[in-house]
């Protein structure tokens, strides 16, 4: 006798479920369509270079500061 009620009862409960996973992915899907376009192309130097390379240039091509090529180690160290 209770087979023949929770057949009916276990397949409301499947077809909710699958109702809201339904509706949240729906929604998920919005929300991602909507979300502004992110580059993925990393920004290089858009200048032109000189004959012969500098430390600025390196510095601009390696993506780290000028500094850290004009800096001297302090006198007594060495790398």
């Amino acid at each position: 006798m209770y087979v023949r009620q929770a057949t009916p009862f276990l397949a409301g409960l499947a077809l909710a479920a699958a109702a809201l996973a339904g509706r949240y992915g729906v929604q998920a899907w919005q929300a991602f369509k909507a979300r502004p376009p992110k580059s993925r192309i990393r920004k290089f130097y858009e200048g032109g270079f000189q004959p012969t390379m500098t430390k600025r240039e390196a510095a601009l091509i390696l993506g780290v500061r000028k500094e850290r090529f004009t800096k001297s180690p302090p006198s007594g160290e060495e790398n």
